[in-house]
């Protein structure tokens, strides 16, 4: 009985670490999307200030990401790519 008692929360246990370990794939979509958010940040901060913080936001984000992704150049175009797709609307145009 007591065997089973243990059993229930170890299995638990394990079907939550699994369901929350798993990481999100990026792609060049999901990068290019991020990029626009951080970018409409910019374009949307109503002070110097908070715009300062948002352009150093981007970035670090963007050293972040070219650290990360320093040998797949084609990779990095298509997130640039993306990226313009979404530019014109990040900053409101």
């Amino acid at each position: 009985m007591k065997k089973n008692l243990l059993t229930i929360p170890v299995i638990a246990l394990c079907i939550l670490f699994t369901s929350c370990g798993g990481s999100k794939k990026e792609t060049a979509a999901s990068l290019g999307q991020k990029w626009c958010e951080l970018n409409g940040k910019v374009a949307k901060a109503t002070d110097d200030n908070q715009k300062e913080a948002a352009k150093a936001a981007i970035k670090k984000w963007e050293n972040d990401l070219e650290a990360k992704h320093k040998g797949d150049e084609a990779f990095m175009k298509e997130v640039e790519r993306e990226a313009e797709k979404c530019e014109a609307a990040s900053e409101g145009r």
